[in-house]
């Protein structure tokens, strides 16, 4: 069953490069493999006039006490997936106006993953929530989700 949920997980939060707007009204992003769509119940992007609103991200399958190096390349998997899904609307992170992380071992990684965040994310900042949480899904240290505003980027709204 952790099996199964962990690949249906992967074939929406991984998305397929082809993955496609659909729907009327708000624009949802449904991966091309409906199925992991419809068996989590939740769109990975959804944009509502000038919003793009992403669901939570994790990156790929790391242990809890995995390396440094390990939890580097899970938290930059990560936002190369929020970077992906920003550019199938026409996005960047300069378009980003809140994010929201959830990680395990809030105190120990917080270095690790605000060095990866420093790659992405640029001034001027992006308002953002980081919270501390005991449970992710399985093989997830850490989950990313932010809101982007299509009408501009942060540097345009100053």
């Amino acid at each position: 069953m952790i099996r199964g949920l962990r690949a249906m997980l992967a074939g929406v939060l991984l998305l397929a490069p082809s993955a496609a707007w659909a729907g009327d009204g708000a624009e949802v992003l449904v991966p091309e493999d409906r199925k992991a769509y419809e068996a989590l119940g939740f769109a990975p992007a959804v944009r509502v006039g000038d919003m793009l609103y992403l669901s939570g991200v994790t990156g790929p399958p790391v242990t809890r006490d995995a390396d440094d190096e390990a939890l580097t390349a899970n938290f930059v998997g990560i936002f190369e997936q929020v970077k992906a899904t920003l550019a199938r609307a026409g996005a960047t992170f300069d378009n980003v106006v809140l994010m929201r992380t959830y990680r395990l071992d809030y105190v120990k990684n917080f270095p690790l993953f605000k060095a990866v965040k420093e790659r992405y994310v640029k001034e001027p900042f992006p308002a953002w929530v980081d919270v501390g949480i005991d449970a992710l899904p399985p093989g997830a240290v850490a989950e990313l989700e932010v809101q982007a505003w299509l009408g501009g980027t942060r540097h345009e709204a100053e």
